[in-house]
């Protein structure tokens, strides 16, 4: 009994700081936390933008902030998706001819994201924050101008005329859901006392594209994930 007695104490002398510091230190929180994310990841093109564009792989990273359960985040995104369509526009003469091809293989797609979130599950060092908002993004690539000539031997071929920047904008919504798993935290001492912790955050999502000019228009969803860092300063009372 007394052994029992005696292992029951140093027990809860062992366990009551570690609960103490915790205790203290929730108390300690503003609610307010900023920090950034960076991550890779891939997506799918979906509807008519999938006869136009193959799937890729996206770079984003970005800027979070935070009011407890409210998240906002800044993300700026990356990638080259190649074309499945040599003639987005569908130019052609009368003998129904490419007069335009694109230059490259792929096209340049820097994009912006503006998301707003709402953390609705916490446990352990796992939460789950659904985000909706609006996505703008460029589309840019080389598109040759054909002519289409007679040589020496009376054979018809084509030949660039020209070759031309070309640009397409389009502004989309888009949904995700940010799945934080918890690495670790510390103490730091950044615009006042911070508590910095660092986590893993897989982010599968959905943004609509549209481009009205190509012909037929094309529009579509971008369906895919993302796997980042995610590194937050949350603020502490002083």
């Amino acid at each position: 009994m007394m052994k029992r007695t005696i292992l029951f104490l140093l027990s809860a002398l062992l366990l009551a700081p570690a609960g103490l510091r915790a205790q203290d230190a929730k108390s300690l929180y503003t609610g307010w936390a900023a920090g950034v994310q960076l991550g890779v990841g891939g997506m799918v093109p979906t509807g008519s933008l999938g006869d136009n564009l193959k799937a890729c792989a996206v770079f984003t990273g970005g800027a979070t902030f935070e009011y407890n359960r409210i998240r906002l985040k800044i993300d700026a995104n990356y990638s080259q998706p190649s074309f499945k369509n040599e003639n987005p526009y569908d130019v052609r003469d009368e003998l129904g001819r490419n007069l335009q091809r694109n230059a490259t293989a792929s096209a340049t797609s820097l994009g912006v994201g503006f998301t707003l979130g709402y953390t609705v599950w916490r446990q352990g060092k796992v939460s789950v924050t659904p985000n909706v908002g609006m996505n703008i993004n460029r589309l840019s690539w080389d598109m040759n101008t054909i002519k289409w000539t007679e040589d020496e031997q009376g054979e018809v071929k084509p030949q660039i005329d020209n070759v031309t920047d070309v640009h397409e904008n389009t502004n989309g919504f888009t949904a995700s859901v940010d799945i934080d798993i918890l690495m670790g935290g510390k103490f730091v001492d950044f615009g006042g006392n911070s508590h910095y912790t660092s986590s893993v955050r897989v982010s599968p999502f959905i943004t609509h594209a549209g481009y009205s000019n190509w012909s037929p228009s094309v529009k579509g969803n971008w369906i895919g994930l993302t796997i980042s860092y995610a590194g937050l300063f949350h603020l502490l009372q002083k």
